[in-house]
């Protein structure tokens, strides 16, 4: 290339003639570049040591401008072209210049991307746990690391405080957390919380606001950045105290000033954590109340588990006051009930006596409803309670009806000697237990009621058993007098004295009856009571015979009870006849429960002893015995003799009937 070709270049420069001279003494690399230029013929060097002086030329900061200037001046002393220099040296610092801003943006992009991620970790540490302590420290580290500073801390906002608490912190002393404590407008923590935008400070011990605290050893750090934690609505510039969540600060040892950019990034953070923060301590609340709900529900189970177990009247009174004052954390508590008559009368009462506000508590059955006084000397609406509240140590009081099967039976009645107002909660978490108190009242005054009654019924029915047994008394005295005037060897005799002997049975389990349970006996009470019976005409007889009873302490009602006297009877009266009349013998009665039926077995050891002499017989016995167990008894009935052993076993089987139908029966 030509110098006429570039003539733009062919101008006259303004600077000194002894521009290069003076690039020698104050820009050293230059110099020796141009010295090595000046010394070199090879032109593709020359050409290269050019674009190095370029290059340098961007390094020192130099003006492109003046390196044109640069050009000129070179190409005058080198047989070199203008055009050339010049383009060689513009180009070289060009591209210098272009490598130096992609490095920056490269920089830029890479402090962008790690921003980014700093994010991400953050939202991702709010998303992954309501552990609002948890979340926190996992942001303060991540932001410590991103603005790659030595410290970040987070203070959340008290509001019943008016204040700012350490939650969280990396750098700083951890056991200050929850200790440590900022007042709004005190500190550079406190200002960027009263002003609601960042405060950035390059030097705090040249600030007058900042405040150091001797627990955070904090004593090394130069720098600060304080930005509100602040949950924006819609009106995002409306500031207000209501809307702020705290503050997280950044700390470094030497002095720094804060970017635009680091700012917006720790912004960007506060903004991710203001609602985190917001859900955390909406889910703690949510979380305690639920918490508070279950407890109350627990204890108003035990309570009223404690309540059902109670059946006397007393015992439950007494036991709801008592628990009532558990319940809803009261000072006292009574129970008035609406008697017979429809007036009202104390019935229980826990943590003192008195029972002065009877007329509330003759409102509230009348109306039905709860009602609440929060202040007794200034309740315009019962003049008379302050005098009450004086003699009786209370200040408020929470009157509830006592409701059972559609109708008021009552109320309770709390009293606390501090003024207190009985939320919604815990309204209705009274009602439900006065509901159970009622239910639970209204079923003990049930059960003593059916005491009563049971008594008189018991009455009935033992003077009923007794009437009962005396005429079957005196009908076996009227056969025993008939039996006197037959002659005792004849088949009428005979039939007597078996009429008699069943009548006796008979009589002798009302007789049982009319002393043991209601209508309810057992197997073996009955067989001892047929046994006396049948032990008597063998007192004088040279006949000796052994009565055992065996088995379990069956229980059977009072139609049972009958029916198997006669069974047992005529079984007792068959061994006698027919297997004892020799020379007597063992007779055993034995009864078992299974799976509801009842196995009772008489057998006796006649086949050990000789055999009486015959007599005649009419199977009328054995024809009774099955008429009664397979017709009334709904049982079977088998007749063994067991020779190996060495006895008869009469074998009875039936099912037990359920116990209170026969009391009702009866």
């Amino acid at each position: 290339m030509s110098a006429t070709s570039l003539p733009m270049y062919e101008v006259l420069t303004s600077q000194p003639p002894d521009l290069i001279g003076a690039l020698r003494e104050t820009i050293p690399s230059i110099g020796m570049l141009i010295d090595a230029l000046e010394h070199q013929s090879d032109p593709a060097m020359r050409l290269s040591l050019l674009r190095q002086i370029g290059t340098e030329w961007h390094a020192c900061g130099g003006l492109a401008e003046v390196l044109t200037e640069l050009g000129l001046h070179l190409s005058a002393r080198l047989p070199m072209p203008q055009g050339v220099v010049v383009s060689e040296l513009l180009l070289a610092f060009g591209a210098a210049q272009e490598e130096q801003r992609t490095r920056e943006w490269e920089a830029r992009l890479v402090e962008r991307a790690d921003q980014l991620d700093g994010l991400h970790r953050i939202i991702s540490a709010a998303n992954s746990t309501l552990d609002l302590d948890t979340s926190l420290q996992t942001v303060v580290e991540t932001v410590a690391r991103v603005m790659n500073v030595e410290v970040c801390s987070i203070y959340l906002y008290d509001k019943h405080r008016d204040d700012l608490v350490l939650r969280a912190t990396h750098g700083l002393n951890r056991a200050a957390v929850g200790q440590v404590v900022a007042r709004l407008g005190e500190g550079v923590t406190g200002w960027a919380a009263q002003l609601g935008y960042p405060v950035s400070v390059s030097d705090v011990y040249k600030d007058p606001r900042y405040h150091r605290e001797p627990q955070l050893g904090e004593e090394i750090f130069r720098s600060m950045l304080a930005v509100p934690i602040v949950l924006f609505s819609a009106e995002r510039f409306q500031f207000s105290a209501d809307k702020l969540q705290g503050v997280i600060t950044v700390q470094t040892i030497a002095p720094r000033d804060f970017t635009q950019e680091e700012i917006s990034f720790v912004e960007m953070a506060a903004g991710e954590l203001a609602f985190f923060i917001a859900n955390a301590q909406l889910y703690q609340q949510t979380d305690e109340r639920l918490h508070q709900k279950l407890r109350e529900l627990t204890t108003l189970q035990q309570v009223s588990k404690s309540i059902a177990e109670q059946i006397g009247l007393h015992d439950v009174l007494n036991l709801i006051a008592e628990k009532a004052v558990d319940l809803s954390k009261v000072d006292r508590a009574t129970i008035f009930q609406v008697g017979e008559d429809g007036n009202l009368k104390l019935v229980a009462s826990y943590g003192g006596e008195g029972d002065g506000v009877r007329d509330l508590i003759i409102q509230t059955v009348r109306d039905g409803r709860p009602l609440a006084v929060m202040n007794a000397y200034q309740d315009a609406r019962f003049p008379q309670l302050p005098e009450v509240a004086r003699r009786e140590n209370f200040h408020s009081l929470f009157c509830m009806p006592l409701r059972a099967r559609g109708r008021t039976i009552g109320g309770i009645c709390l009293y606390r000697s501090e003024p207190h107002l009985f939320d919604y909660e815990q309204v209705r978490l009274l009602n439900t237990f006065a509901d159970e108190a009622a239910i639970a009242i209204e079923n003990a005054r049930l059960y003593e009621e059916s005491l009563r009654a049971l008594r008189v019924k018991s009455a009935l029915l033992k003077e009923m058993h007794h009437r009962v047994r005396n005429n079957l008394q005196t009908i076996a005295a009227l056969l025993s007098m008939q039996l006197r005037r037959l002659d005792p060897a004849s088949p009428g005799a005979k039939a007597l004295r078996e009429s008699a002997a069943r009548i006796q049975a008979i009589a002798a389990i009302h007789n049982l009856l009319s002393r043991d349970d209601i209508g309810v006996t057992t197997v073996g009470a009955v067989a001892r009571q047929v046994i006396e019976n049948v032990q008597t005409p063998l007192i004088e007889s040279d006949v000796r015979v052994e009565f055992v009873i065996l088995g379990d302490e069956v229980r059977i009602g009072s139609r049972d009870a009958t029916i198997l006297a006669l069974v047992i009877n005529e079984l007792i009266d068959n061994a006698l006849t027919h297997g004892l009349a020799a020379e007597g013998g063992r007779i055993e009665v034995e009864a078992v429960l299974e799976q509801g039926l009842i196995f009772m077995e008489v057998r006796d050891d006649g086949p050990c002893h000789p055999p009486p002499p015959p007599r005649p017989s009419s199977g009328l016995g054995l024809q009774i015995i099955e008429t009664l167990v397979k017709s009334d008894l709904d049982g079977s009935f088998n007749l063994i003799r067991d020779e190996a052993a060495g006895w008869m076993r009469a074998q009875v089987r039936f099912p037990q009937q359920i116990v209170e139908d026969d009391r009702i029966d009866v």
